[in-house]
């Protein structure tokens, strides 16, 4: 409204008749007034309609109109017509019975009139009567204006018509110039659009969403409830979180309706005979039995599992227009050939790499796969459909007269994503603080946790209180605490937690909000490491970040000095913690035996079961190293 060009919405009006009727500013700026501004600016905007309108009066050649809506609020007294002292004026009443505006005018009276009967006399009933008069004018003539004038947003409108003045600059300074382009940022990035806008904050951010859902009719918008709360505050099933079913186009499999003529019931590799009791009518249902009997033990291999089953298969039908089980060498040969080293068309097949799966930007790809990413591919491929001819679903297997594909083997230079000793003191050194909050504490906890043990990420991320154990290994080490860790592929190992890292989990655990908690007191189901302010279990990906975080931070400070060194951490990740550990623990004299068993490697020349007397050693060479390393960065 501060702008020439600024659009009356019905809201607007909403406004001003609340300020006619003698509202409290307070009260018409909550619920009316500007995203991210005081109650100045709606008084300012107050004035500008009332002289817009009064403008746009007169040109109508309406003036009673252009009279009636200048007047004040309380220029057409209700009921300060009673004989009596005592009684208190309307806006005395209202201040007293309504302080947060929550009565209309009418339903104000109505009570006022209760409360204070006016007293009886043909004057004051004239009074009352030309007052009456008066007010339904006023509403009528504000009626006259808001049909002439108001507005309902459309997705092509600029910000600049809609929002005051600032707040549509701050839109457009981060690039949305229509309602249109604000309603795709929130699409894109949900709750969090807001931190994509400078000088705008979450209270702001509010408003705005609550204007967009008041006129999702007219902006054929309406947000999702991911738009105004976290993913985590909604529960699982949520129709937010839950893509519809799709007949067309490219979906994932759970909302992926295969259409009758491609379901696989007349396949044309079909086995002739069901397989007993596992009768599967179609092959959408084959290949979930299929994720679901292979991925039992492994949320991770059930992922990926599903999602090279879930690429075949819409590539079939959508491509190729063929059933899952009509496939046959040289379908199968141009999917992992062609196809999977580059989807195209790119607009159908290849979208962002965070885009969930009920998020309509869902895409099976993020780019063209390398060699060895299609030869992962086949692998899965292959057992999938092998697995299903040995249930009698299929007749054979394609995959079978294809050869491996040939991957260049990479040289794997664990040094050149390894630390030094020299870096990681710093690092360390970096997190290290006297009197530390307990997210400070945490940070320092998780990167000695990773380097004394290890560890994937995943493996991080599930650990908790329960999986350490105290006992003596074969009678040397008497309070020796290891780790229980299910790694891949459902293997079981366990890990030293050297002295110094479980002194470094109590000072945790005495900080932790509603503590101080000892492991032995703490739940048993209390993850090692956990988010500071919602006490749930880091995830995997938010501890990788954690990481990141903790050596950009030393790579900051580091750059002045030593830029090469710097560059190295810029680049760090948890991978490189895990590489870091296997190279110390051997420069400190490990077997490497027990550095392969300590990170849970695979291997056809190591043996996978120890004696007591190898777990005593590898403890002790764990604990010689990392108690090395701690002495050397706080000298």
């Amino acid at each position: 409204m501060n702008a020439p060009d600024r659009r009356l919405t019905r809201q607007h009006f909403a406004l001003y008749r609340g300020w006619l009727e003698g509202a409290p500013l307070e009260s018409l700026h909550r619920a009316w007034g500007d995203a991210g501004t005081d109650v100045r600016v709606t008084r300012r905007l107050i004035a500008t309609m009332r002289d817009t309108l009064a403008v746009a009066a007169r040109r109508m050649r309406d003036h009673d109109a252009a009279h009636l809506l200048r007047l004040k609020p309380g220029s057409i007294p209700a009921a300060e017509l009673h004989g009596r002292d005592d009684t208190p004026s309307l806006e005395d009443y209202r201040a007293r019975v309504d302080p947060d505006g929550f009565y209309g005018e009418a339903e104000l009276l109505d009570l006022y009139r209760a409360d204070f009967p006016p007293d009886s006399s043909p004057r004051v009933d004239r009074r009352i009567a030309r007052n009456a008069r008066l007010r339904t004018r006023q509403v009528a003539a504000l009626a006259r204006m808001e049909r002439a004038l108001a507005e309902e947003p459309a997705p092509g409108h600029p910000v600049d018509g809609w929002f005051e003045p600032a707040i549509a600059g701050r839109l457009q300074a981060a690039g949305l110039v229509t309602l249109a382009d604000l309603l795709a940022l929130i699409e894109r990035r949900r709750h969090r659009w807001h931190t994509d806008v400078p000088r705008l904050g979450p209270k702001g951010a509010q408003r705005i969403t609550d204007w967009l859902a008041l006129h999702a009719s007219s902006l054929q918008a309406i947000l999702s409830p991911l738009a105004v709360m976290p993913r985590r505050s909604l529960p699982a099933g949520h129709p937010a979180l839950t893509r519809p079913t799709v007949t067309a186009g490219i979906a994932p499999l759970e909302a992926f309706a295969v259409p009758r003529e491609l379901d696989g019931s007349a396949g044309s590799n079909r086995a002739p005979i069901p397989a007993e009791g596992a009768e599967f009518r179609s092959d959408i249902e084959a290949i979930h039995a299929w994720i679901r009997v292979r991925g039992v033990n492994s949320e991770h291999t059930a992922r990926a599992y599903r999602r090279e089953a879930e690429r075949l298969l819409l590539w079939a039908v959508v491509a190729k227009g063929k059933a899952f089980s009509s496939l046959n060498v040289s379908d199968v040969d141009a999917y992992l050939n062609g196809f999977l080293a580059d989807p195209q068309p790119a607009g159908r097949w290849v979208g962002r790499a965070k885009a969930e799966r009920f998020d309509p930007a869902w895409r099976p790809f993020t780019g063209p796969l390398p060699a060895s990413s299609r030869e992962t591919a086949r692998k899965i491929l292959s057992a999938l459909c092998a697995w299903l001819v040995k249930v009698r679903y299929l007749l054979a297997n394609p995959f079978d007269a294809l050869p491996r594909l040939q991957v260049a083997r990479p040289d794997v230079d664990t040094h050149g994503r390894t630390l030094t000793h020299a870096q990681w003191r710093y690092v360390l050194q970096t997190v290290s603080v006297l009197n530390p909050t307990h997210a400070q504490q945490r940070d320092a906890f998780a990167l000695l946790f990773a380097y004394a043990t290890g560890l994937r990420r995943a493996e991080l991320a599930g650990a908790t209180l329960g999986a350490l154990d105290r006992k003596g290994l074969d009678g040397t080490l008497d309070d020796a605490w290891t780790l229980r860790v299910d790694g891949k592929g459902g293997k079981v190992r366990y890990v030293p937690m050297p002295g110094r890292l479980m002194d470094a989990l109590r000072a945790l655990l005495r900080l932790t909000p509603g503590g101080p908690l000892t492991p032995d007191t703490a739940p048993r189901d209390m993850p090692l490491l956990a988010s500071t302010t919602t006490g749930r279990p880091m995830t995997a990906d938010g501890i990788g970040l954690l990481f990141r975080r903790i050596f950009a931070r030393a790579a900051a400070q580091l750059e002045r000095r030593y830029p090469g060194a710097a560059a190295d951490l810029k680049r760090a990740s948890t991978r490189w913690l895990r590489h870091t550990h296997a190279n110390h623990a051997l420069d400190a004299g490990s077997d490497l035996r027990d550095v392969k068993d300590q990170l849970g490697h695979a291997s056809l020349g190591t043996t996978t079961l120890y004696t007591k007397g190898d777990a005593a050693r590898r403890y002790q060479s764990v604990e010689r190293f990392f108690d090395a390393s701690l002495d050397a960065a706080a000298g």
